[in-house]
């Protein structure tokens, strides 16, 4: 027998017409082309940014769409899209839960679009320092919209989806999708979120009183310090998850965006210039049996509230905020992993097309949001779902989405599974296009938000933008060197290279390590393209990788080496190395630079434990492994640094390559490029001063001869990862000859 909630009393319909002072309309005065946002900017903050433009940006929390404060007005402007919606009603709430709406508003489509629009004065809804909480029901062409509705919950029904997909049910809330703040999760519940899978049982049951809403707060903008200026090939980029980097750190707010912001200092002294971190924006962590890492995201402008140590209305979106500008303070740029290719709807329950997880994007509009046929949905992403991306209003709010976080001082964007951007197909079809999707569209779109994107190696005011170039099923999923320009690239053959090097020597060519360490240009077309990683949040740490061995045919390419301790270590020692010596930017987790293990975990999205909760305690300690590794990777990024020539668009002309008896490795010689057994590779890079590497996989001792230095100057060790301590701290000269350990990386430098 399905539950009925009692219908609301307090209804209102609002009929478009002009302003006054005791009526209002939900379209005054046509301002949907009017700018507005929830800005509230001190004339203090506006003069000093006036003489800091170069150096500060002011927050902006507009949106397109959504909930916007509308200043001219002293009223709140409600903005949702629909293409395939026939009736509109917002729910206005005192309370996130236990109680019905005590205002139901007929929302009106503008004229020529599928935008559907009210405003509502702020007194109304309580004045300026009372938080609104609002969703919205939903009708269409599978439940038509019924005037009886309010006491026949079954009125205007016909199915639960029809031939077109729509999945249209006025009983479900939809939490806006422009949300700056969810009261609550759908696991927030006495049953869960499975409460939220509807199904023929319970379609007819009001989730009203328990079903997360919006939530919408008149915010004070902020003035946030920008970094230095310096293209993204300057980076060092750490990635790390927000709770895991300060969880065990005693400082305030541990794990939160706080205990981020009071860490800023301690990344800075180790080394990285850029922290990229897991998703930040709302999720349910409670989801599935645990979503810790947050790649089904439910809200796309909302901070997470679980990181946020303020829980009051706002306080997320402030916090995050001054985490930000902390962060820039030290000069630390943000970049933000983001998840645009599906959602954390997650779309059907036990591959039931009658059953089916519901709680915003599909029902304000299942066939705009997502790529589907009849009701079932594409899941390239192996997730559930996959974002209908060909759809303009789609397209629309990914760039809205991005840009509002741009206007919070982010830096630059990881887009995970990117390929499923690349979609120029409306229908459960896939056509993959990078000029004509949204992936050859977003510079522009941005370009029209009053946002710049940068290519890899340009400087100046703007943002980065780098892709995940694949995405996990379907035809064409993998598309390496296929984005634009503009677009760096999370480079897997980077990452497979540096770790074979040490596992699986004898299954590598001396020209795919050349190819890895000019960039990979020839998939990429530009060395500056590549982000060069060997581990990530996905698979195993470095210390893991290099620790346990991986099942047969994975792309782990892990081993633990028979036990052996130090080459487990010096394995390790050369990963950090070859990766920070690749042209184009380097990324290394936050942990792995302190050997940090997951106990042999290969896919620890699920653990919110000391599976991957950080411990920097020993990082300094020598006698340990954590502090071996360390000290190692501090001192291999301050050479990285020191070296312009390793990073700038002159590398790829100004490197030569050797033998190990000193002659020229000539580019016909196929018999040393192409041989798996040629496991050692010397090459010399100089601009200005000159560096001298030799890299070596091979079981066994090689000498080495240095090329013949410049007059007046001779050759000094700079560094051998088979030493207990690599880097040299006196002054080492070399007289043309040196003697290789079997799988170590040297590096030498030319001086007077």
């Amino acid at each position: 027998m399905p539950l009925t909630i009692k219908p609301v009393t307090f209804n209102i319909q609002i009929k478009p017409k002009k302003y006054t002072n005791n009526t209002y309309s939900s379209n005054p005065l046509n301002y949907s082309d009017v700018s507005f946002g929830s800005l509230r900017v001190s004339n203090a903050i506006k003069a000093q940014a006036l003489s800091s433009t170069k150096r500060s940006i002011i927050t902006n929390s507009k949106t397109r769409l959504g909930a916007n404060y509308n200043k001219e007005l002293n009223a709140v402007d409600f903005k949702l899209a629909s293409k395939n919606a026939t009736a509109v009603t917002l729910c206005i709430f005192d309370s996130p839960k236990g109680e019905d709406a005590k205002m139901n508003i007929t929302m009106i489509k503008k004229e020529g679009s599928d935008i559907w629009e009210t405003s509502i004065p702020l007194d109304i809804l309580g004045g300026k320092n009372k938080p609104v909480y609002y969703a919205y029901r939903v009708f269409g062409p599978n439940w038509q919209y019924s005037s009886n509705y309010q006491k026949d919950k079954s009125a205007g029904f016909k199915s639960l989806f029809d031939e077109n997909g729509n999945r249209f049910n006025p009983n479900k809330l939809a939490f806006d999708p422009y949300s700056k703040e969810l009261s609550h999760l759908p696991s927030d519940n006495p049953q869960g979120e499975g409460a939220f899978v509807i199904s023929k049982d319970n379609y007819l049951e009001d989730k009203a009183k328990y079903a997360p809403k919006s939530v919408f707060t008149i915010e004070n903008e902020t003035l946030i310090p920008k970094a230095s200026s310096r293209p993204l090939t300057d980076e060092i980029i750490g990635e790390v998850h927000i709770k895991d980097l300060s969880i065990n750190e005693d400082v305030d707010g541990a794990g939160t965006y706080l205990g981020a912001k009071n860490m800023a200092k301690k990344l800075k002294n180790m080394g990285f210039t850029m922290i990229e971190f897991l998703p930040l924006t709302e999720f349910d962590d409670k989801q599935s049996g645990g979503n810790y890492w947050g790649y089904m995201p439910l809200g796309y402008f909302a901070p997470a509230k679980k990181y946020s140590s303020d829980k009051t209305p706002g306080g997320a979106l402030r916090e995050f905020r001054e985490m930000i500008k902390a962060f820039h303070k030290e000069d630390l740029k943000v970049c933000m992993d983001v998840v645009y290719n599906h959602t954390g709807e997650a779309g059907l329950s036990d591959n039931d097309p009658n059953r089916a997880k519901q709680t915003s994007f599909s029902l304000i509009d299942n066939q705009m949001y997502y790529k589907q046929k009849a009701g079932i949905y594409n899941s390239n992403s192996g997730c559930g779902n996959d974002m209908n991306v060909a759809q303009e209003e789609v397209m629309n709010f990914i760039a809205d989405s991005v840009a509002f976080w741009a206007h919070q001082g982010v830096d630059a964007f990881r887009f995970d599974l990117a390929v499923g951007l690349m979609d120029i197909d409306k229908s459960e079809k896939v056509f993959y296009d990078s000029a004509r999707s949204l992936i050859g569209k977003l510079s522009s779109m941005l370009k029209d938000r009053g946002i710049k994107v940068l290519e890899p190696n340009q400087k100046g005011e703007g943002i980065y933008l780098i892709a995940e170039p694949w995405t996990c099923g379907g035809d064409n999923s993998y598309q390496l060197g296929r984005f634009p320009d503009e677009w760096a690239q999370w480079n897997d053959i980077a990452r497979e290279t540096i770790k074979k090097d040490s596992t699986f020597p004898f299954t590598l060519t001396p020209r795919a390590l050349k190819n890895v360490l000019e960039g990979s240009f020839d998939v990429l077309g530009s060395g500056n393209k590549s982000i060069n990683y060997a581990y990530s949040h996905d698979g195993f740490s470095l210390n893991d990788g290099n620790s346990y061995k991986s099942p047969p045919n994975c792309w782990h390419y892990s081993t633990d080496f028979g036990g052996d301790t130090r080459r487990q270590e010096n394995a390790m020692k050369k990963q950090i190395a070859l990766t920070l010596l690749s042209k184009g930017t380097p990324m290394l987790q936050v942990g792995d630079i302190i050997a940090h293990s997951k106990g042999g975990n290969d896919n620890s999205y699920n653990k919110d434990d000391d599976t991957n909760h950080l411990n920097f305690s020993k990082m300094r300690n020598l006698d340990t492994r954590k502090g071996r590794i360390y000290d190692f990777a501090k001192k291999m990024i301050e050479f990285r640094k020191k070296h312009v020539e390793l990073r700038d668009g002159f590398f790829n002309k100004n490197i030569q390559y050797f033998k190990p008896d000193g002659s020229y490795a000539q580019a016909w010689d196929k018999g040393y490029w192409d041989n798996v057994n040629s496991n050692i590779i010397c090459y010399k890079v100089a601009d200005g001063s000159n560096l001298f590497f030799s890299t070596s996989s091979d079981e066994h001792y090689i000498d080495v001869k240095l090329p013949p230095a410049k007059q007046g100057r001779s050759w000094h060790l700079v560094c051998d990862t088979s030493r207990e301590q690599p880097f040299v701290e006196g002054d080492e000269k070399i007289d043309y000859n040196y003697v290789q350990a079997p799988h170590s990386l040297l590096i030498f430098e030319e001086r007077y």
